[in-house]
């Protein structure tokens, strides 16, 4: 990943803070809490020493950059009350959101001998875990994933290179886009300050779901965890 391990787990501890803090009113102390921090103190000094900003006056600023939520155009609302966990062989990649189709050739091509195996129809799934604007290195997580069966795969063995990903039963919300006008970064700006802003909907930090529809009517569609 590019980094040691301590400062790859403060940087997804800080991501996130920083997406409870966007699209939640939670107190601050208390998202602290929910990422291992003791007190609302110690996670204030590691979230200015890493974004240069105190989080209280993050989120403020924050909410007043879009007090004016424009709604989301040529895309039909989506609201799942009881998602099934889906079963995922993924691979993790980490780089520039403008490059996440390249990861998607990628992965495709360097695994599909063992996304053939596994994954009959594919159903491509692809999971943001950060918003790229809240890192410094304007990086994001990403997985690459296929839908899989638990009998078609060793659970304690997956595929070299590969690793299985269990999605939580929650409650999603979020919009289907055709796929042709689908603008992955503009979507993730867009469905999440909509879901927050204009519905009110608390948007947690699990991430992002992308559902890619491979042999129906082709849309995308990008759904958060809410509650």
């Amino acid at each position: 990943m590019g980094e040691p391990p301590g400062a790859y787990r403060r940087r997804i501890s800080m991501h996130a803070v920083a997406l409870r803090l966007q699209w939640s009113h939670e107190p601050i102390g208390r998202i602290g809490y929910a990422v291992g921090y003791a007190s609302q103190a110690a996670l204030t000094r590691v979230f200015e020493r890493f974004f240069g900003i105190l989080p209280g006056r993050y989120r403020t600023a924050y909410g007043r950059a879009r007090l004016a939520v424009r709604p989301v155009e040529d895309a039909q609302f989506v609201r799942v009350d009881d998602g099934v966990p889906l079963l995922l062989l993924a691979k993790r990649y980490r780089g520039y959101a403008k490059d996440i189709d390249s990861f998607w050739d990628d992965f495709l091509v360097r695994y599909g001998a063992v996304i053939d195996r596994h994954s009959k129809p594919i159903r491509r799934v692809g999971l943001i875990y950060n918003d790229w604007r809240a890192d410094p290195d304007n990086l994001v997580r990403y997985d690459c994933c296929v839908a899989v069966d638990a009998e078609a795969v060793d659970m304690r063995n997956p595929p070299a290179g590969l690793h299985l990903v269990l999605s939580r039963e929650r409650r999603y919300a979020g919009y289907r886009f055709p796929a042709a006008s689908y603008d992955r970064q503009q979507a993730y700006v867009d469905v999440g300050d909509s879901l927050f802003f204009r519905r009110s909907l608390a948007v947690t930090e699990d991430p992002a779901i992308e559902l890619y529809d491979e042999v129906g009517d082709k849309k995308t569609t990008l759904l958060y965890a809410v509650e």
